[in-house]
């Protein structure tokens, strides 16, 4: 009796895990520097870049790839929220891709079938500049 009920238990949370998503707040990259004639190196090892930006995909990652523009954009107190309905767009393989800032590292996801929308909301300053932390869920 008590081993159903912990098979019930791990199918729900494992059910909850699929049906939302966010890109990590931080990833950690490690620096390093080529060696450059005539200098010495100091510093390098480990940078955390905090998330600034995402971009969603119709196709496989690497191949065949179509980005996929919001389908609804708002402003309110200096926030930009987009929002991409997924269910529109799942002829295809739909994932997406984390930026974060002064890094060219990408962390990229299959975005779940159960998934229907995806919500960013950032700010940016009068030349475009990612400002603040920006945030993503997708449910």
């Amino acid at each position: 009796m008590i081993r159903s009920i912990v098979l019930v238990f791990v199918f729900v949370s494992a059910a909850f895990a699929q049906t939302t998503l966010s890109c990590p707040e931080t990833v950690e990259a490690t620096e390093s520097v080529t060696p450059v004639k005539g200098w010495s190196i100091s510093g390098g090892g480990k940078v955390e870049h905090k998330f600034e930006r995402v971009s969603i995909f119709n196709g496989k990652a690497g191949g065949q790839e179509y980005e996929l523009a919001p389908d609804d954009e708002k402003k309110n107190a200096g926030k930009i929220v987009q929002t991409w309905n997924l269910k529109d767009y799942r002829s295809m393989n739909l994932f997406l891709r984390c930026r974060y800032h002064d890094t060219s590292v990408v962390l990229f996801s299959d975005l779940a079938p159960a998934l229907t929308t995806c919500t960013f909301t950032f700010a940016l300053d009068k030349n475009g500049t990612f400002l603040g932390k920006s945030s993503l869920q997708c449910r």
